[in-house]
């Protein structure tokens, strides 16, 4: 009679919990607040269209011709190789403000140019001077193809020998850095914890959530290297956004640093001060705690209203 009761007893204990449990999911996540096609519609407001990524490949080929041409004819350097790196190539690229963006075309020479870093990067300037109405700029680690209106194309430029990683060029030195690297690691974490590309997405939306804040905040890169750290995958995107953001917050709970997970392994919120730091704990922290209010409420259109607030203009409220 007294094992029975007991499992009476524990059955009934189980359904407490069991009840609990789905209460506590209830109150936290209310279906009324659903708002993850939304989401959905916001990734495709911020992403490159068909026409603008048609436009860029088109662009981008010439530019390489350009340069092909002007190294053979020129100089005495070899002929550069190119590849393309940076969000485009990890695909979580977002468009700006006004609807620019930039793309990252790396410039490779296969052999140690023994000549300045400099005089490589003033090589590839002349190149493609005069080849857009936006103009060029030398700028510290690339030279920057202007696209007026549409998109910048940066050119870093590296040289790679058989038994060596990449050194990018400066201004005034080589450094070792190898954004393929990095590019293989973070397709290595997508694979492994990404099979519905909602992990692209949130780093997208994180990207766009920092891109609108009227202070400086960390790169789109380390945004990337936290949510392919940090990733907490849901069925819906909004309660995946507000749980990831909320991982990051914790991982960064004894302060703000990313490390880079390719060379040169550097921590890539350096150009971040402390108080700008500061500032942007306490925007993540504004987000976290409306995001939670946004999955919470019985309105549908107020939880809309706080994620346009948060995310701006191009998150749909209809």
């Amino acid at each position: 009679m007294l094992p029975i009761l007991l499992r009476i007893l524990g059955v009934a204990a189980g359904g407490l919990i069991l009840n609990k449990i789905l209460t506590e999911d209830e109150e936290n996540y209310n279906d009324m607040a659903n708002t993850h096609n939304h989401f959905l519609k916001f990734e495709q407001n911020i992403s490159l269209t068909p026409a603008k990524k048609a436009k860029l490949i088109a662009s981008r080929k010439a530019l390489q011709d350009r340069i092909v041409n002007y190294f053979k004819a020129y100089t005495n350097l070899p002929v550069p190789k190119f590849y393309i790196q940076g969000s485009y190539k990890m695909q979580t690229m977002v468009l700006g403000n006004d609807g620019t963006y930039d793309v990252d075309l790396g410039v490779y020479f296969l052999t140690n140019p023994n000549v300045t870093s400099f005089t490589v990067q003033d090589y590839v300037k002349r190149a493609v001077l005069g080849h857009t109405t936006g103009g060029v700029e030398h700028r510290e680690k690339c030279v920057r193809v202007k696209y007026s209106g549409d998109f910048d194309i940066d050119l870093p430029i590296y040289y790679k020998t058989t038994f060596d990683k990449p050194y990018l060029a400066t201004k005034t030195t080589w450094q070792q850095s190898d954004p393929k690297e990095l590019c293989d690691w973070f397709e290595k974490q997508r694979k492994l914890k990404d099979n519905n590309g909602q992990m692209l997405r949130l780093i997208k939306y994180l990207k766009r959530w920092a891109a609108i804040r009227t202070k400086k905040m960390p790169s789109g890169i380390a945004f990337t290297v936290w949510v392919a750290e940090n990733y907490k995958a849901n069925s819906r995107d909004d309660i995946a956004f507000y749980e990831t953001a909320r991982a990051i917050k914790s991982r960064l709970s004894w302060g703000v640093s990313c490390t880079n997970p390719a060379t040169p392994f550097d921590d890539l919120t350096s150009k971040l001060d402390s108080i700008q730091k500061i500032n942007f704990i306490e925007a993540l922290d504004n987000l976290i705690s409306e995001a939670e209010i946004a999955l919470k409420q019985e309105s549908h259109e107020k939880a809309l209203a706080i994620w346009n607030k948060h995310l701006g203009s191009k998150f749909p409220t209809i």
